[in-house]
């Protein structure tokens, strides 16, 4: 995470919060065996800098993702033997303002480590101590200061997303999420009451409350697990009930029988705050900058961080609400046995995640192929009542045809298609600061996870030369028709018989691009252009990224 550079982890300040992890079964090798390296090997331990050994541990999980599992027990004992008697100060107050002291990036990056290992619950104790330290702070809104202090806090409210995400993992199963025990629950209900009691203290001052997301995610949770209490006090909110289609200012096709604007905007930033965190009003502004200039359609799924909740809030709350189109997604990743109770437990989920009586395109993706359960799975979705259209994900042709030729009618199959993937979906938008520029550092600070998957794909499309003289190209023509070198790209996909829309990312509250997206429909490729674009295309080795990465949607199930 962007938060974790350059922080070394002090073993004296460890907390604690690990009460169960002793129970966990660590088939490990001893500490003695795991120290041992070879001497060399050790010199470049020791001496390369932290994110270079990112690097380095990335591509060791993306040669062989067996190494996963030791990294996470390794982990989960370095974190479990590096823990202090008590939180430190967290917070100190500047001239009247109140500061982060050097202490909470160290406590943000332990808690972030305990949900990558499984550690949801301890996370949530965790952050329950950091958001009592918040209490007792006061700050003005109205100045820089106050300003800064917000953006730390939306921070922390986006870990207590994520902290919330892992915890539903923890609890998930086949027919939904089960019920927690009494100490797990108790964590969950320690938090969120310091998060009702934090509530009332902006309230008082006229201010926002800060952590709107987490709560909203945290009341879902509980809702979901059926771990009301007479205690639990969510509030009463109204539900959509659905799309209706209305004339679009942009391009449009019908997805089903609805007619939808050909840009998607992805919601997938939100899975991570490797790509930043806002507040929930600032994302909700910038919903509504989307929205007032036609762009209505969202693609979501269950596993984006609050991305449904966050999405299903805003919806909820317009007056045009029936104009905003909600695609979500279901992904199994798992094994599960497929029964009607089990898609209907995981369809109310998504409902109540999105708050809505119906979804207009509910995308289902499917891990293991194996096990034929998908064609099952697939029509029961297709055949539920409160799901207008059936759209899959990451199929690949031969599995898309079997659904299809079995009677399920799926309106539409998400997969990657750019200018260097040529296998059928969109997700390339590279801005004109890449033009001339040489290939990046990989794991900088500014690399998303979003750039280091896209620049591998580049050096097995062609490389960073060919890709220069891409990107050449595209720029020329950009300046030929007064458009950007993304609008050119997803001008290029949209203009393919079988593409339905493109899905273009949105970092909600962080960044917009509206104007610069919808530029894509204010021009056309000539033959010119087109033949320009073919003639780099020629040279690239489309065909060994197809044999590389195998069909659509195998880079998912490596």
């Amino acid at each position: 995470m962007k938060t974790l550079k350059d922080q070394s982890i002090d073993s004296s300040f460890m907390a604690p919060h690990f009460a169960n992890m002793g129970n966990k079964n660590h088939d490990t090798k001893s500490p003695a065996r795991a120290a041992h390296v070879n001497m060399m090997t050790d010199c470049i331990i020791a001496n390369m800098p932290a994110e270079g050994l990112r690097s380095t541990l990335r591509g060791l999980l993306g040669e062989n993702a067996s190494n996963t599992a030791g990294l996470t027990k390794l982990a989960s004992e370095y974190l479990a033997n590096t823990r202090p008697s008590s939180i430190p100060a967290l917070f100190t107050t500047v001239d009247g303002s109140p500061q982060a002291t050097m202490d909470l990036p160290r406590i943000q990056s332990r808690y972030r480590c305990l949900m990558g290992c499984g550690f949801g619950f301890e996370s949530v104790e965790l952050l329950t101590d950091v958001v009592q330290q918040i209490q007792k702070l006061d700050w003005d809104e109205k100045t820089d200061e106050g300003q800064e202090f917000l953006d730390v806090l939306a921070t922390i409210d986006g870990d207590i997303v994520q902290s919330t995400t892992a915890v539903h993992k923890l609890l998930r199963t086949e027919s939904g999420l089960r019920p927690m025990n009494p100490e797990d629950s108790q964590k969950i209900v320690a938090l969120r009451e310091t998060l009702y009691n934090s509530r009332a203290i902006p309230f008082t001052r006229g201010q926002d409350f800060a952590f709107e997301r987490g709560l909203c995610c945290l009341e879902k949770l509980i809702e979901g697990a059926g771990n009301r209490d007479q205690s639990w006090k969510k509030e009463t909110v109204s539900q959509t009930n659905g799309f209706h289609s209305s004339k679009s200012a942009l391009e449009s096709f019908y997805l089903g029988s609805a007619q939808v604007p050909r840009m998607f905007m992805g919601l997938w930033q939100f899975s991570s705050p490797a790509w930043g965190i806002a507040s929930r009003s600032k994302i909700h502004r910038h919903f509504r900058k989307h929205v007032d200039a036609g762009l209505v359609a969202y693609d979501m799924a269950d596993h984006y961080g609050d991305a449904e909740v966050t999405f299903g809030q805003f919806r909820t709350a317009q007056e045009d609400s029936e104009t905003i189109y909600c695609a979500t997604k279901w992904a199994v990743f798992e094994p599960i046995q497929i029964s009607k109770e089990v898609v209907d437990a995981n369809i109310s989920e998504r409902l109540a995640a999105i708050n809505s009586t119906t979804v207009e395109l509910l995308q289902f993706h499917w891990q293991d192929y194996s096990d034929y359960q998908y064609v099952k799975a697939a029509r029961l979705i297709y055949e539920h009542p409160h799901v207008q259209s059936l759209g899959l994900c990451n199929f690949d042709s031969d599995h898309m045809c079997e659904i299809l030729e079995s009677g399920v009618q799926a309106v539409s199959n998400q997969v990657q298609f750019s200018l260097i993937d040529l296998r059928p979906t969109f997700k390339m938008a590279e801005r004109y600061k890449w033009v001339g520029r040489p290939a990046p550092n990989l794991f900088d600070e500014y690399m998303t996870p979003s750039h280091r998957k896209y620049f591998e794909m580049i050096t097995i499309w062609g490389g960073w030369v060919l890709f220069q003289e891409l990107l050449d190209i595209l720029a020329s023509i950009g300046r030929k028709h007064e458009v950007s070198v993304s609008s050119v790209a997803i001008r290029w996909v949209l203009d393919h018989d079988y593409v339905g829309a493109v899905i273009v990312g949105a970092r909600m509250g962080i960044s917009e691009h509206i104007d610069e997206n919808l530029k894509a429909f204010s021009f056309t490729l000539d033959v010119e252009d087109k033949d320009d674009i073919e003639g780099v295309l020629k040279k690239s080795r489309a065909k060994d990224v197809f044999e590389a990465m195998g069909d659509c949607g195998a880079e998912y199930r490596q």
